[in-house]
Order: structure tokens, then C-alpha cells, then sequence
């Protein structure tokens, strides 16, 4: 196995989620309110054969909600994980819950990215987004959410490959940097020079392909560090890392969906290559 990537017990995944072993769900809830613990899908996962890598919690405001928050989780399948230098990117699944009534249970397809660590969660208008509610809740529809969930893995693979094979302008790049940029900030009040979305960090990354341009603008942003201009106060500033667990998926959901435009456009020949 990878000496990077390697399943994590539910100790290791207490130490830095504890939410995700919460017996009982907040304070002040219905009594209609179905209580299901995150815990308890782990092991239906992993008979799954898909194996925790990586999780975390949102941050709280207000105390009363901690141990109870939005928490995430990725699993990747054991056949990924003895083959850790197979493949430059591995198709995982993200679960999200909550014990504060604020979400059922979401299984999500996720793309991750070896070379710079970066996960692209996948749309769910575009491959598959599995909600499974606490009322009526049962591990046959875990196991049924992961089968519907992988098999949606040979298409995004073929989508990842028509992307790699996508080469853009520097005006196109610019355009699609232009588009996340939209999607992150209000460009009423900031401004931000789509090339700083655009620098090179790796060398995988020096060919101007749609996958390329998509990873080096998805990791800018979630990571923050972009030179900005506040448009308002004319102050120059660096934009923030993107940490909450829903602005996240959101941001990532939202800039493959611009991606999909793109790599149509360019299939249909209506940008110029």
C-alpha cells in the first residue's frame, strides 16, 4: 500500500472527526427526527470494499453544535489502495452526514488527484448524488447508494480522458478561469487577474490541456493565496483558503460543471483550438 495513503481505523477517524461517532444526535430535536450515527456505516463500506482515507469536520460557532457538525469522509477502494502508483488520479466515494438535522446522509463520486492531492467532487447532475434519509433507514440502502455510486466510475473516467485530450488557448484558459473566479467572489466588488489562477505549480501541468488548466484553477482557489484587489477600498489582498466542508463540494461541483461546458463547446467546435 501507498506509505502516503493507508486506511484509517475508527480511532485514527475519532481523532479527527469525533462527530462522525456521535451517540445521539443534538439537543432539542423532534421526536420524529431518526437518529442513524455515521459510525455505523463504516464497516458496510468497508465489506463494500471501500476503506476510510481521509475525513474532517466543519468548524462551529456555537459550541452546542460540536460533536454533532457536518463531517465528511472519502473511501477508496481496496484495489486502489495496493495499487498506489498505478493511476494519476483514483475515483472515491465522499460521504457527508450531520447529528443537527441539517443533512441525511450524502454519497458522492469524487476524483483524486495524486500529483497535488486535490479532490474534484463530481456533479450530480452530471454522473450520480445519492441522498439517503435517516427515517426508514437501512444498511441494504448504503450498499445500494456505493453499487449505484460505482458504477458510475467507467464514465467519469472516459470524461476525464476526453478532458486530458482537450487542448486550449490561452484564451480559453483564461475564460474558464474568468468562470471560477465568478463563481467564488463577486467581481462587482473583487478583481482577481485570471493568470494568477493559471500558474504552473507541477509538471504534469505545463501542457495546456482542459484537465490541466481545470486542476491548477481548483487547487488555487480551495487553497487560497490568490492576489486580489478589494474593488471597494482599492486595497490588495489574498483570498482565503476554501475550508468549510459545504463551500467546498459546492465550489467543486459548480467548477466541473464549467468544465463540461467547455470540453462540449470544444467538441462541437464552437471555441477555436
Amino acid at each position: 500500500m501507498s506509505k502516503n495513503i493507508k486506511p484509517l481505523t475508527n480511532e485514527e477517524l475519532l481523532k479527527v472527526a469525533p462527530s462522525i461517532f456521535s451517540e445521539n444526535p443534538i439537543e432539542g430535536v423532534s421526536d420524529k427526527y431518526a437518529f442513524v450515527p455515521t459510525y455505523k456505516l463504516l464497516d458496510t463500506f468497508r465489506n463494500a470494499g471501500y476503506y476510510p482515507i481521509m475525513a474532517s469536520e466543519s468548524k462551529v460557532r456555537d459550541e452546542e453544535n460540536q460533536g454533532y457538525q457536518k463531517h465528511i469522509i472519502q473511501f477508496r477502494s481496496l484495489e486502489n489502495l495496493l495499487r498506489p502508483n498505478a493511476k494519476d488520479e483514483y475515483e472515491d466515494i465522499v460521504l457527508t452526514n450531520s447529528h443537527n438535522r441539517t443533512s441525511s446522509f450524502i454519497v458522492d463520486l469524487a476524483i483524486f488527484r495524486i500529483v497535488c492531492s486535490n479532490m474534484l467532487v463530481v456533479p450530480s447532475k452530471s454522473f450520480v448524488h445519492t441522498s439517503i434519509v435517516h427515517v426508514g433507514f437501512t444498511q441494504e440502502k448504503v450498499k445500494n447508494a456505493i453499487e449505484e455510486v460505482t458504477s458510475f466510475i467507467p464514465k467519469i473516467k472516459e470524461q476525464v480522458s476526453i478532458f486530458k485530450s482537450i487542448y486550449l488557448t490561452n484564451a480559453e484558459m483564461q475564460m474558464l478561469a474568468n468562470a471560477a473566479i465568478d463563481i467564488r467572489f463577486d467581481t462587482n466588488t473583487h478583481y482577481i487577474k485570471a493568470d494568477e489562477l493559471l500558474k504552473v505549480n507541477y509538471e504534469e501541468d505545463e501542457v495546456n490541456t482542459l484537465w490541466s488548466a481545470y486542476n491548477r484553477i481548483q487547487e488555487s482557489m480551495i487553497r487560497g493565496g490568490v492576489k486580489m484587489k478589494n474593488l471597494i477600498t482599492n486595497k490588495n489582498f489574498t483570498s482565503k483558503a476554501i475550508n468549510g466542508i459545504d463551500a467546498t463540494i459546492k465550489f467543486n461541483k459548480e467548477l466541473f460543471s464549467a468544465v463540461e461546458q467547455v470540453a462540449q463547446l470544444k467538441c462541437d467546435g464552437y471555441l477555436v483550438a
